[in-house]
């Protein structure tokens, strides 16, 4: 594309990428909004060969464990603009069907780089060019993963890349 035209294609991807972005944080269901409890700063101080051994014995439920790493991504979001795909409503659906709770991971929340595969969402690697084009399967590393028991629940990017989307 030729100059003017390309920086005007960027920004449009750009504020279109912010845009959803923003909609995804606006509409997580409430508890991702609230403030951190107690049983969500234990969640979040404990060790994981703790947190996995808990979720295994059914003692605490990965949702519960999702869901207080999802406010931990809420709160780094509205301070660093870290985060560039948010996958938490996703990843409450994958911890009913996709993730092996019995694995290495059961359960824990990963937060993925941005160059990371994961089916239906974009890996950009900060360029526009790359937007909007979401994979159809996911990666070799995001299978991997899954497979070990994680749920993956944001997309995050190098601290350069986020001036981009």
């Amino acid at each position: 594309m030729l100059p003017p035209f390309d920086y005007f294609t960027y920004r449009r991807v750009r504020n279109q990428k912010q845009a959803e972005r923003a909609a995804r944080f606006a509409s997580l269901p409430y508890p991702y909004h609230t403030n951190f409890t107690d049983a969500d700063k234990k969640i979040i101080d404990q060790p994981i060969e703790e947190l996995v051994r808990d979720i295994q014995e059914s003692t605490t439920s990965p949702l519960t464990v999702l869901q207080a790493y999802g406010k931990v991504a809420v709160k780094a979001q509205e301070r660093t603009n870290c985060i560039t795909e948010l996958l938490l409503p996703e990843a409450e659906s994958w911890l009913e069907s996709d993730i092996n709770l019995k694995g290495p991971l059961a359960g824990i929340p990963v937060s993925l780089k941005d160059s990371v595969q994961v089916k239906g969402f974009d890996t950009t690697l900060g360029y526009s060019a790359l937007a909007n084009q979401p994979f159809r399967e996911d990666g070799p590393m995001t299978r991997l993963l899954k497979d070990a028991g994680m749920s993956s629940f944001l997309h995050r990017g190098a601290s350069y890349s986020n001036h981009f989307l």
